[in-house]
């Protein structure tokens, strides 16, 4: 009976432990993102009843190689409609440089399911409001909050700032829309930039139910007649991949 009771004790502590762990992994918030083609923006616009229209200026920093990109990392300030500095990591699946449980005890997480696949990062904001926003990454790595640092460290990035730059300035436009069968609330972003520009159509999701949802947002787009765009992953490297192989065009 003492046997007994010593198991059933152990087993409970041994839940406790886990649970934590376990919680972390089902509650990463989940949204699917869908590219459209920038040319159907005003039929995405009216058939899907988009409004609020909001405008925010994006900046990216990384150097003429994407390094910073390379090695999972992004680090972005905003503003207008939305006022911050974040810093970004993703770890690929399999990663040999960390495992990704690593930084989920520690960081919130989020999952981006695209056409390419499952993205999951973890990042960090800080509010941030300025009338100039730094074009050089010594100034910048100057800005990040310790917490943001401690990210960065933890990630094991390698990151020479000297080399890093403000190298892309979107602007971002963004409608939203509330109940819109089968989803609870839609979002339509515009980004534009001197290079192209980009369509998304996204929603949040709960965790377990990101593939089924993501089937039912292409299913939304072809009942409407929407135009899918060829190229399918996210926004961000999109842009800085186009950005880097206008920089390393002939002229």
């Amino acid at each position: 009976m003492k046997n007994d009771r010593k198991r059933v004790f152990a087993l409970a502590c041994a839940v406790l432990f886990l649970s934590p762990a376990l919680l972390a992994e089902k509650t990463c918030p989940v949204e699917i993102k869908l590219l459209l083609s920038p040319p159907t923006i005003q039929n995405v616009i009216a058939s899907l009843g988009f409004r609020k229209e909001t405008t925010t200026h994006v900046y990216f920093f990384d150097t003429d190689t994407l390094e910073l990109l390379q090695q999972g990392v992004i680090v972005r300030v905003r503003q207008g409609a939305s006022n911050d500095l974040t810093v970004k990591v993703r770890v690929p699946e399999g990663s040999a440089r960390l495992e990704s449980s690593q930084l989920r005890e520690h960081f919130p997480c989020e999952i981006d399911w695209t056409g390419s696949g499952e993205n999951t990062s973890y990042s960090l904001a800080r509010t941030y409001k300025t009338a100039q926003v730094p074009e050089m990454g010594n100034d910048i790595s100057s800005l990040l909050s310790p917490s943001q640092e401690r990210l960065l460290r933890d990630a094991r990035v390698s990151i020479d700032w000297t080399q890093v730059k403000r190298i892309a300035d979107v602007t971002a436009t963004k409608w939203e829309t509330t109940v819109h069968s089968p989803f609870r609330k839609l979002a339509l972003e515009l980004w534009e930039w001197p290079a192209g520009k980009i369509l998304e159509i996204s929603t949040k999701v709960s965790p377990d139910a990101g593939s089924r949802k993501y089937a039912e947002l292409q299913q939304l787009a072809n009942m409407k007649g929407l135009t899918l765009s060829a190229e399918q992953g996210t926004k961000t490297k999109t842009v800085l991949e186009t950005l880097s192989h206008h920089i390393s065009s002939p002229r």
